[in-house]
């Protein structure tokens, strides 16, 4: 559940600020701030669907559970 936490509040933040990544741009560089931009994506992408598929699977296997204890 952290991890999914984490993840999403990287995600937000970094839709917070897609606005100023044209001006980083001109600051710093196009290739740095949208490399930069890509990867704080992708990993923020990764940790929010990587602890999302943890709580997923988490809730299948107590709803299995659950009806393994009602036969």
């Amino acid at each position: 559940m952290i991890a999914t936490a984490v993840g999403l509040g990287l995600l937000i933040a970094a839709f917070a600020v897609i606005g100023k990544l044209a001006g980083w741009a001109n600051d710093y560089g196009t290739i740095l701030v949208y490399l930069a931009f890509f990867l704080w994506m992708s990993i923020s992408g990764r940790l929010f669907w990587w602890g999302a598929d943890k709580l997923i699977a988490l809730l299948r296997t107590k709803k299995s559970d659950n009806r393994g204890a009602h036969r």
